[in-house]
This record gives structure tokens, C-alpha cells and sequence, in this order.
């Protein structure tokens, strides 16, 4: 009978290690799949922010680019102006000149 007991002593004695083994590799576990799960955070952040870097980058260059554009517009515009104002200037011109003087147009 003492040797059940003896056994059932080692048996439990052995049930302990294997439960606290198991508990402090289940610690380590964790704390492994902490880390990794941090730095995969960590990475993912770092991504968004240079995806948004690109994105950011991306708008600015097509805006300078829309800028320039519409720049040329204008100055073509600016000049076909100022090619009609000269024009019309020297009608005016013209006109006041005959209206002083007295001509009329024939």
C-alpha cells in the first residue's frame, strides 16, 4: 500500500512539473506573440505613413502640374487680350483724332 502511495506522490510530483512547465512556456508564448504582434503594428504604421507620404506627394506634383497648365492658359489668354486692346486703341485713337479734327468717316 505505501508503495501506491510512493507512486501516486511521484505521479503527482511529475503532474506538477509538467503544469508548471507548461505555464511558463505558455508565458513565453505569449510574451513572444506580444512582441511580434507590436512589431507588426509598428511595420503597419510605417507603411501608412509612407503610402500617405506617396498619396500627399502624388497630389502636390499633379496640382503643380494643373498650376502650370492653367499658368500657359492665362498668358495665352493675356496676350490674345492685349493683341485685341492694342487693336481697338488705335481705332479709339483714330476715332478721337477725326472727332477733334472735325473728319468723319467716309
Amino acid at each position: 500500500m505505501e508503495n501506491v502511495w510512493d507512486e501516486l506522490k511521484k505521479i503527482e510530483a511529475q503532474a506538477e512539473q509538467i503544469k508548471t512547465e507548461a505555464q511558463k512556456k505558455a508565458k513565453e508564448l505569449a510574451d513572444i506573440a506580444k512582441q511580434e504582434s507590436d512589431s507588426l503594428v509598428s511595420n503597419g504604421n510605417a507603411y501608412a505613413e509612407k503610402e500617405a507620404q506617396k498619396i500627399y506627394d502624388y497630389a502636390v506634383s499633379e496640382a503643380n502640374c494643373n498650376s502650370e497648365k492653367l499658368l500657359k492658359a492665362n498668358a495665352q489668354t493675356r496676350e490674345k487680350l492685349k493683341m485685341k486692346a492694342a487693336k481697338r486703341m488705335e481705332k479709339a485713337s483714330l476715332a478721337i483724332v477725326n472727332a477733334v479734327l472735325g473728319e468723319t468717316k467716309p
